[in-house]
């Protein structure tokens, strides 16, 4: 059972959105709606992070100048990708540098983040001595990976938001942010580099929602930017991948960052090498752009595949007899998968979880949390238990000995058990304005759609309505999982669409008088507009 929480009821004398975003705590409406992008190079990024912009960017251009060897080291999610993707194409095609390289590591060969099988790759392949190695989307925990470049001559920047270890590397540089993603603090540095090219700003953004950023602020001005990008001129191999997954004619929205795109780059390094994906982001010839999207394509379809199996063989539990935390360990559990399989378990379950895919005497975990229970803190107090750890509030990644599983199940409940309110883990729906059914229309529509793009931080906006009568049920879906709903009120009708929502519909029929939780949708077709109420909720009512 969700909690409601109903911030605002209904004032037609009052604008909608500054009604709801007052109800969000949000009061300097104009400047949220129309955050100015780079006001934020002029006063608002702090002095000290534009110092390490400078610092990188001397070190950077000193190196070009001296002919030094830059290798930039990526990470296998859509964050390292695009980060990658950003400097390499500022380095190579605009500062027009020869000496430079990438490597994105494999997650099964070189493990997470910056290691020594990695770093061992690499001094087989170049020397590393007076080399300038560029870490972007990792790096900031490295902290002996690091010694050991510094001690082979090489000379380190960090460009990284991951969350800091007491301990910091001992590299030349650190960029370090927590509050944006390591492809925005690349595409910054690419504009102290003297980049002028427009098409970047869109891989921020598809980095920015992908990486389940707030939606705030210089984030929201980020990824408006960049969607304004990707639905005019987008970059060739994003325009080719949106064709393949039949969205080549529509307009790119913040959703289809996060579940279209994003997928679609983050599958080749969950299931072998992520090099294919920045092919797609750098490569210029047509047919090799199609080739890369098209594999692209084929690897998603088969991780959905994996993760449908894997989640189905996954931990079962009754609601009432759930822990605090979901700890789950298993042989057959890919390791480029167990995230998706946590992101499940949470989803299912409203409650964090840790999923471990074992291999000999060592495990690889990932996790994810809920709102309340910030999962690297809560990991870093049992840093003892692992090899090597990392990750942000809301997910993190680490290894961890197959002996010492079971004791990181135990202690984290039991500290989980002594330390957190209860109804944390009570999932709240947080209702923006309880609305007359009879209010909802095109020109509504219109004025919320201004606080768009949503996602994290900048949710789409909840209504509610109170007193809905059922006049049709219908169940749809290629796997019965969607319904379909007619209700009425006061003579007219309205259509709701509950999508996975066939478990929470069972006790709801033809007659039934219900209170309804939903976003707003509008089509047209034709020439006519049609508005769908997305459900979220709904409750019999209680009066």
């Amino acid at each position: 059972m969700k909690r409601w929480n109903i911030i605002s009821s209904y004032d037609d004398k009052k604008d909608i959105v500054q009604q709801i975003l007052l109800g969000r705590g949000i009061s300097d409406i104009d400047n949220f709606l129309t955050t100015p992008l780079f006001s934020y190079f002029i006063d608002k990024l702090p002095h000290e992070l534009k110092e390490s912009f400078n610092k990188a960017r001397n070190i950077i251009l000193d190196g070009i100048k001296d002919k030094k060897h830059i290798i930039i080291y990526g990470d296998y999610d859509a964050d390292g990708i695009c980060s990658t993707a950003v400097l390499y194409k500022t380095l190579k095609e605009e500062l027009k540098t020869d000496n430079i390289s990438y490597f994105i590591p494999n997650r099964s060969k070189h493990g997470y983040g910056l290691s020594m099988e990695a770093i061992n790759y690499l001094e087989n392949e170049n020397s590393l001595y007076d080399s300038i190695i560029i870490t972007v989307d990792t790096g900031i925990t490295a902290v002996n990976e690091i010694n050991y470049l510094k001690n082979k001559g090489s000379t380190v920047v960090i460009v990284d938001h991951h969350q800091k270890p007491d301990e910091l590397p001992n590299s030349d540089c650190i960029v370090w942010n927590d509050s944006t993603v390591a492809t925005t603090l690349c595409w910054i540095l690419s504009k102290y580099l003297g980049s002028s090219d427009k098409s970047l700003i869109s891989l921020s953004a598809l980095a920015t929602v992908t990486d389940v950023q707030p939606l705030v602020d210089f984030n929201r001005a980020i990824v408006k930017a960049g969607l304004a990008v990707l639905n005019t001129n987008p970059p060739p191999g994003i325009k080719e991948l949106m064709i393949l997954a039949g969205k080549g004619t529509s307009e790119i929205t913040a959703y289809d960052l996060g579940w279209v795109i994003g997928p679609r780059l983050n599958a080749p390094g969950r299931l072998e090498s992520a090099d294919t994906a920045l092919i797609l982001l750098l490569e210029n010839n047509t047919d090799r752009i199609k080739e890369a999207a098209y594999t692209l394509n084929k690897l998603n379809m088969e991780r959905q595949d994996i993760t449908a199996d894997m989640f189905k063989t996954s931990v079962e539990y009754e609601e009432n007899n759930l822990p605090v935390i979901i700890v789950s360990a298993s042989e057959n559990y890919h390791e480029g998968i167990i995230g998706l399989i946590s992101a499940k378990i949470t989803q299912k379950y409203y409650r964090p979880s840790i999923v471990i895919s074992l291999s000999n005497e060592l495990g690889k975990g990932s996790a994810r949390s809920i709102k309340g229970i910030d999962i690297i803190s809560l990991l870093r107090k049992f840093e003892y238990l692992f090899e090597n750890l990392g990750g942000h509030p809301m997910a993190a990644g680490f290894s961890i000995k197959k002996e010492n599983i079971p004791i990181l199940e135990k202690e984290i409940n039991l500290y989980l058990g002594n330390n957190i309110d209860e109804n944390i883990l009570i999932p709240e729906l947080n209702i923006d304005i309880e609305m007359p059914i009879d209010k909802i229309d095109n020109d509504l529509i219109i004025k919320v759609e201004r606080m768009k793009p949503y996602g994290i931080g900048n949710e789409e906006p909840l209504f509610m309505s109170k007193y809905l009568g059922i006049s049709e049920k219908n169940i749809i879906g290629k796997e019965n999982q969607h319904v379909v709903y007619k209700f009425y009120k006061e003579g007219k009708y309205y259509k709701g669409i509950y999508f996975d929502g066939v478990l929470p519909s069972q006790e709801y029929n033809f007659g039934d008088k219900v209170d309804v939780v939903y976003t707003l949708k509008r089509n047209q077709y034709q020439g006519k507009v049609s508005i769908d109420l997305i459900i979220k909720d709904l409750r019999k009512c209680l009066t």
